[in-house]
């Protein structure tokens, strides 16, 4: 490795991969043209956070796969969802910290706890259980609440 080149963690480029796709993506959908590629190195990307996540999560391969999931999911709807995540980089990269933090259970107890907890509850609902839509709408909300209340008070 050359002197000076600095070692960016698996789960922060995966996170930028994910985004910049998912981005991408979404502009391809409403604009149409030819469609976005996955990175060159996305295979790679993947596997180097799973066995990151299973290195500080101390977690078997399987239970890494789904945090990683589970943080990209949260992360990329919060893209799509959360105006301040796309308009405010320091923002943006702070929930990120946040999620990643608390995924790999490195800090547990960082400010957007709250919100991170919410998350997990939603994901325990799921949309084919149609006499939850209720309760999946109310999780989601209180989801979307929970980071817009801790956007409001980091800010």
């Amino acid at each position: 490795m050359e002197s000076g080149t600095a070692v960016r963690e698996p789960h922060l480029l995966l996170v930028e991969a994910v985004l910049r796709t998912s981005r991408e993506h979404a502009d391809w959908w409403a604009e149409g043209g030819p469609r976005p590629l996955l990175p060159r190195a996305w295979q790679q990307l993947w596997r180097d956070a799973v066995l990151r996540q299973m290195d500080l999560a101390g977690e078997t391969e399987v239970t890494a796969r789904r945090a990683v999931q589970d943080m990209l999911d949260q992360l990329t709807r919060l893209d799509r969802e959360a105006e301040w995540f796309r308009a405010d980089p320091a923002l943006r990269r702070r929930a990120v910290s946040e999620t990643l933090l608390f995924g790999t259970r490195l800090g547990p107890g960082v400010p957007s706890r709250p919100a991170q907890v919410a998350w997990f509850r939603r994901r325990g609902l799921r949309p084919v259980d149609y006499a939850k839509v209720s309760a999946i709408a109310a999780a989601q909300d209180e989801w979307l609440a929970a980071w817009n209340t801790w956007a409001e008070a980091v800010r």
